[in-house]
């Protein structure tokens, strides 16, 4: 069980958001629908404003891809919600004094005008920054950790892909069977009781292991039978059995059965043959030491005499052993298996160079909290995020608070946000364990009690249900939390006859006057499932049917219902009764695509198009749904051969439609021909969306395959596998659901949490599935006392461990029902029964349903008798609850709602087409004066097709070419551009040429640079020592690179910005008034910008008071020296238009600092732009310095005005 002993049992405290301290350890718990999301806005918002942080400082982790893509797009919404109320001249400085509103924060934290342009200046950073936030799930903030931080978290320097675990552990798992199995002698008794299944069940067992990676393997029971049966075959033993058999005096008169037993077992031992004791001593036990029967045959005098004594007490813990070693021979064998797994999975996902979610855990875990690691990285990290607010925490394991606690040790502010009562999710890794620690942990404990999903009336249901429970989720430290509600919902009431609901929570009495064929109340659940899903078929379409049912006004659709269910069967069984009845619903119980009847039937179409030649393949086709082939038609077929010969040609036909246009091809025939008659049937959406999802699929792998032979194949191995260990293509691979509108909702509650429905149906809350027999587990998952996690393979203690998983198993179905309960915004219907199991002893807590200890202790603290009869009392004494007997009208169809016809006229006036919205760049204006726009502004992206450039030339100072310069005439082109950048980039502060040969190396063979002249060490060593002319060189007023430190330059400057038509003939206009006639050419006044302005430059340094932008260029101008100086250069630079790429570069840089820098003004601290033409700096240091070198500073009046035409009226206001 989980430890209690350390767990912080008090009462939180109600959030106030406003004054929760923003330092050391909190946690929040959220109960359903008390506004999670909004409060970790606010709370971020705080962050921001109050401990002055920058996003890229809050670390914010959630857990799974799509809830951190919502996470962040709230966090955003918030922001906006800041910079409207402080741009908003009118906003009223009120306070209120109990008011929690955002609006009421920003008015008492900014009351003047200075504090707030201080506040929105924060805000809009953190807007135009957030997309760079750390906001993630835990995995990908493993992989960022690895990814960032090779060197401290031990991680390889290259990438390692993402790859789906459950293909690897089944790689591991056929190769241990194969070794085991299938060389040597196998053990008779394995082979009895495995080789039958094969390795799949093995498989099965084992993915529970591989969920909990951190749990503790329990096995050994079967040695320990062993030991235990070695241990009695001993004379003394057989002895002291004869002499108790013969003590007449212990047993009760003319009672032989126990003696006698005692008597073969002591001959049995005195035999001495060890081979086949076990068989023989199970055999003669047959439950004959149940300590019932041996306490009956005890005598009156002497009772309790044979029960104590010592040789009974071990030869009845054998008999218990006995019986488990089916378990321990298996888990003997699973142990082997899963300590094989986990030492082999890593290195075959290192030989791969991929890795698994787990291991990205527990790379991270293993250099932060191992015993071996120091506080290098954690410190690092600390550096790096001194906050985290940590998401759905209740779903978090043992490492992974692990990690964070270690990161936020006496230190920072750690914020940890969930519900333990929504801890559902241990089958897949997550530990209530680990949130229960927290909590013993948290500075401080916080508790969100205002309700906002459901309406006062169901919230009150559920508060007096819950508070007449002894806590509701059986463990003292997680209790339900009494809740307000507020009025949001009431504003849109559930309304019956024109008045509003007050009872919605319903509970059905569903079994009515169902009998056994004994007359008896039916009671078995494999009867009553059906009438459970019969009687809420029937109520769905009453409601519906029910014109005075309404929400909001409006009369309830089938779009306003879910039903929760268990399990995917379920959920297809309920689908069709509801098919039947004509009501339209959404959800088909599968979750992989691979895994329906479509997937099947095309996996037949494909081989018949392969095997067009042959007759059984393509009558087997033909029968499928999808091609719909009808008994007449085949009968038709058989006799008329000229018929079907011309099927043969339809699927030859197809063949070669695949081979010249792809499998996409067949898909839209197939949907040409029988879309119509597919839609028609009840599923046909369901259907339509499988094959288009299917085409889909197959058309992404058709590239990678060999023809339609390899594409058969791969879909075969789908359908038998589920995988191919493509962890990144799993969520494409996910079943689609048809369009939902207005349909009834259909899922499992497991699925269903974090959502809300109007109205919730809970037809099989009562239903428990069957654990005893051959049902029982054979893998127990349950805690130990100090709260670790243990799986028991088969230990001698398992009977033991067998009810601690019992019990834990019940609790959490206990916090699984509170989800259930809690998805409704206005009604909940509940089902249930009395089966007589509402309290058992831990063995047997799995016939309990949660369901059964919520009514029934409700029932206790009222004073009523437990079970169904005292419904109706029980309702009728708990507010907003009512009791509904069992449909007994007559079931009927659906009747849809037929829309009024109404005269459709076209829209006047038409809507205005959106005016088209591009990202621009610097690369595409310049080109696209030759038509031909290419968005790329990064690395050499600018300088394709730089050869030498015939000018005018001025006087000549030299006609001789320069061998420096000829020397570097091999090396030519973008990717050449892109190395030098590339080098330039990362060079260390040592000379590149020949210390850092290796940066040379790896980044010219990374762009496949050679010289059929040059030998590689050629190369590297003219381009190093060039780079190092570059480095070295006075640039001008003794600017040197090699001189600017790290904090003093920003590398890689990219810049976006929105820009909203405005018109390049604008902006030629501003620069001829500024006296820059030349800058903008003449051939783009025609174009107009609208969308984002986006760029790359090289180099931005803080130098001399001012910030200058520098660009790399390795364009070859020529052979000599002059063409790289004086007007020549000028001409090269018009040519390729980069001084209208300064100019952007500059006024991008411009808007940066005014955004981020106090006191900032263009005419102070901006500087000039810098063109470093790198083939000829340096060459000649004394007389030419200027080599190379284009150096302009804009005047400032025209970088504002520019940017003012960029901005347009309101950024300039902001």
């Amino acid at each position: 069980m989980i430890s209690t002993s350390t767990i912080n049992t008090t009462t939180p405290t109600a959030l106030d958001w406003q004054r929760m301290p923003l330092h050391g350890r909190i946690l929040i718990e959220a109960s359903a629908g008390t506004g999670k999301t909004w409060n970790i806005g606010v709370i971020y918002l705080r962050l921001l404003l109050e401990r002055e942080l920058r996003v890229e400082q809050i670390l914010v982790t959630t857990f799974t891809d799509a809830a951190a893509q919502e996470l962040r797009e709230r966090l955003r919404r918030r922001l906006i919600e800041a910079e409207r109320w402080l741009l908003d001249s009118t906003a009223t400085d009120s306070v209120a004094a109990d008011d929690h509103s955002l609006e009421n924060y920003l008015a008492v934290l900014c009351p003047d005008q200075e504090s707030r342009r201080r506040a929105l200046r924060k805000i809009q950073l953190a807007r135009a920054d957030l997309d760079r936030a750390p906001v993630s799930t835990i995995h990908a903030l493993c992989q960022r950790i690895q990814r960032d931080y090779p060197l401290e978290s031990g991680a390889a320097f290259a990438s390692d892909k993402l790859f789906d675990e459950q293909q690897l552990l089944r790689e591991c798992v056929e190769d241990f069977w194969r070794r085991r199995y299938l060389v040597g002698t196998v053990d008779p008794r394995e082979a009895a009781l495995l080789l039958r299944d094969g390795p799949e069940k093995l498989l099965w067992d084992l993915a529970v292991v591989a969920n909990s990676p951190d749990a503790k393997i329990e096995s050994g029971g079967l040695e320990y039978l062993q030991q235990s049966i070695a241990a009695l075959c001993t004379e003394e033993t057989a002895t002291g059995l004869l002499r108790l058999a013969e003590d007449k005096k212990l047993f009760a008169p003319r009672v032989r059965a126990l003696s006698g037993l005692l008597k073969d077992v002591a001959q049995l031992l005195k035999s001495g043959d060890t081979n086949s004791i076990e068989d023989s001593l199970a055999s003669l036990f047959k439950d004959k030491l149940d300590p019932a029967n041996v306490a009956k045959q005890e005598s009156a005098e002497h009772s309790g005499a044979l029960s104590r004594h010592p040789l009974i007490i071990a030869l009845q813990e054998i008999d218990s052993l006995l019986s488990l070693r089916i378990i321990f021979t298996r888990g003997a064998v699973l142990a082997d298996a899963a300590h094989a797994c986990r030492d082999e999975l890593p290195r075959r996902a290192q030989q791969r160079h991929v890795l698994t979610f787990s291991m990205l855990i527990d790379a991270v875990y293993q250099r932060l909290c191992s015993e071996a690691a120091d506080s290098t990285l954690a410190d690092r990290l600390f550096e790096a995020f001194p906050v985290a607010l940590i998401d759905e925490f209740q779903d978090t394991d043992q490492r992974q608070f692990a990690i964070f606690d270690r990161i936020y040790r006496e230190r920072g502010t750690l914020v940890m946000i969930g519900d333990p009562k929504q801890a559902i999710y241990s089958f897949r890794g997550g530990d209530i364990a680990a949130y229960l620690r927290a909590s013993a942990q948290a500075n401080q404990r916080f508790s969100l009690v205002t309700n906002y999903r459901s309406s006062s009336a169901l919230v009150e249901a559920m508060n007096a249900l819950y508070s007449h429970t002894d806590g509701g989720f059986d463990h003292p430290q997680i209790r339900y939390q009494r809740v307000s509600a507020a009025d949001k919902t009431n504003k849109q009431p559930y309304t019956v006859n024109g008045e509003a609901v007050t009872r919605p929570l319903i509970i059905h009495d569903f079994r009515g006057d169902a009998i056994d064929k004994k007359g008896q109340p039916l009671s078995s659940a494999t009867a009553l499932e059906p009438l459970a899903l019969d009687d809420c078929a029937d109520r769905i379409v009453e409601l519906l049917n029910d014109p005075q049912h309404e929400i909001d006004g409006r009369r309830v659709s089938p779009g306003d219902i879910a039903v929760l269910l268990s399990t995917n069967t379920q959920i297809v069984a309920l689908r069709a009764r509801l098919l039947a009845r004509g009501v339209p619903c959404v959800g088909s119980g599968r979750g992989n695509i691979f895994a329906g009847d479509v997937a099947r039937e095309l996996e037949l179409i494909l081989y018949a198009v392969l095997h067009a030649d042959d007759d059984k393949a393509v009558r087997g086709a033909l029968a499928t749904p999808l091609l719909g082939a009808t008994l007449d038609q085949f009968n038709m077929w058989q006799s008329d051969a000229a018929a079907f010969e011309r099927e043969l040609e339809r699927f030859e036909s197809w063949r070669a439609l695949i081979r010249t246009r792809g499998v996409l091809a067949l898909i839209d025939a197939l949907l040409a021909e029988r879309a119509t008659v597919l839609l028609a049937l009840p599923e046909g959406e369901r259907v339509l969306t499988d094959l288009r999802h299917l085409g889909e699929l197959l058309a992404a792998e058709e590239s990678g395959l060999q023809g339609l032979d390899g594409l058969y194949a791969w879909l075969t191995e789908m359908r038998q596998e589920g995988s191919d260990g493509d962890a990144e293509a799993a969520d494409e691979r996910q079943l689609r659901i048809e369009s939902d509108a207005r349909r009834v909702q259909l899922l499992t509650i497991h699925a269903s949490k974090g959502l809300e429905f109007p109205i919730v149906f809970l037809p099989l809350i009562w239903r428990v599935g069957d654990r005893s027999g051959t049902r029982a587990p054979s893998v127990l998952r349950y805690h130990d006392d100090a709260g670790g996690r243990r799986i028991d393979l088969g230990s001698a203690n398992f009977i033991e461990h067998r009810g601690r998983h019992f019990r834990e198993d019940l609790q959490e179905r206990l916090r699984l029902l509170y989800v259930a309960l809690t998805r409704a915004v206005h009604a909940v219907h509940v089902y249930w029964i009395d089966r007589g199991h509402g309290s058992s002893p831990d063995s047997f807590a799995w016939r309990i349903a949660a369901i059964d200890p919520i009514v029934l202790q409700a029932q206790q603290q009222l004073g009523l008798e437990q079970g169904e009869a005292s419904l109706q009392t029980m309702t009728d004494l708990l507010p907003g609850m009512t009791l509904t007997p069992a449909f007994d009208g007559v079931p009927c169809r659906y009747q849809k709602r037929v829309e009024s016809s109404s005269s459709r006229a076209t829209q006047t006036p038409l809507p205005r087409p959106r005016p088209f919205q591009w990202l621009h760049s610097f690369s595409g204006l310049s080109r696209y004066a030759a038509a031909a726009v290419v968005i790329d502004d990064s690395g050499a992206a600018d300088e394709v097709g730089s050869d030498i450039v015939e000018v005018e030339e001025e006087p000549l100072l030299e006609v001789a070419d320069d061998a420096r310069l000829v020397a570097l005439y091999p090396l030519r082109g973008p990717r050449f551009g892109d190395a030098v950048h590339q080098v330039l980039e990362l060079v260390r502060p040592a000379p590149v040429w020949p210390e850092q040969r290796q940066l040379l190396n790896t980044q010219l063979t990374a762009q496949a640079i050679k010289a059929d002249s040059l030998s590689p060490d050629e190369v590297a060593e003219r381009v190093g020592r060039m780079v190092d002319r570059v480095r070295q060189s006075d640039l001008g007023d003794g600017l040197r690179l090699i001189d600017i430190p790290a904090d003093q330059r920003v590398v890689e400057f990219e810049f976006q910005f929105p820009v909203q038509h405005v018109a390049v003939a604008q902006l030629r206009r501003l620069c001829v008034a500024h006296g820059q006639p030349d800058v903008v050419p003449a051939s783009l006044d025609t174009t107009t910008l609208n969308g984002m302005l986006t760029g790359f430059a090289d180099l931005i340094v803080q130098w001399d008071g001012r910030f200058h932008v520098l660009d790399y260029k390795t364009n070859w101008l020529g052979t000599r020296l002059q063409d790289y100086q004086g007007s020549s250069l000028n001409v090269a630079m018009a040519e390729h238009h980069y001084p209208l790429q300064a100019l952007l570069y500059t006024v991008a840089l411009h808007r940066y600092l005014r955004q981020r820098m106090d006191g900032y003004t263009a005419a102070q601290h901006l500087g000039d732009s810098w063109y470093l033409f790198v083939r000829a700096i340096g060459l000649e240091p004394e007389e030419r310095k200027d080599l190379g070198i284009w150096r302009h500073r804009w005047p400032e009046a025209l970088i504002e005005a520019l940017d003012d035409a960029f901005a347009g009226v309101q950024e300039v206001a902001a």
